[in-house]
């Protein structure tokens, strides 16, 4: 059994949304967050399903995935040291994309609702998220310009950043 220092060295090493948090720092998330786990298969949540826990997978792996024309596609795998529902914890509501396990997955379950609890914890963890959504939206962007580059048909890419309408 690994012991207390062991798990925070191991989290603080793979996880890019807690670097440059200090043992106190990762000791109070800790103490807001709780364990998470699935089975291989298992939904982890559904895009449109309301939530605003984020997630830092500690064992195993997740799909992230959208519907397009009634079929899933496949956004991202993540593996040990990746986070997802970022999106959730920032601005809530419904949920942007899904999330099924791909094998046996454990992962720290960040609360959004116990999140002030943690001040310090959540200063730093907001700020990498940012830093990361940041280099999510770069990469979106260099996918957009090459698409239209090439000449490629990307109806899907037109709608980043327009609402949908309420019918």
């Amino acid at each position: 059994m690994a012991t207390e220092m062991e798990v925070f060295v191991k989290l603080l090493s793979l996880a890019k949304c807690l670097k440059g948090m200090g043992v106190d720092e990762l000791r109070e998330l800790l103490n807001i967050s709780s364990k998470a786990m699935w089975r291989t298969g298992e939904s982890v949540f559904i895009e449109g399903d309301q939530g605003r826990d984020m997630f830092i997978i500690c064992s195993g792996k997740v799909n992230i995935w959208r519907k397009n024309g009634g079929k899933r596609v496949s956004l991202a795998n993540l593996a040990e040291g990746e986070s997802f529902g970022e999106m959730g914890l920032i601005r809530g509501g419904e949920r942007s994309a899904g999330a099924t396990a791909l094998e046996e997955t454990v992962a720290l379950r960040v609360h959004f609702e116990r999140l002030h609890q943690a001040p310090s914890a959540a200063v730093t963890l907001y700020r990498n998220i940012a830093k990361e959504l940041a280099e999510r939206l770069t990469i979106a962007n260099d996918i957009i310009v090459f698409q239209s580059q090439t000449g490629a048909d990307c109806p899907p890419l037109l709608t980043i950043g327009r609402h949908q309408r309420i019918k």
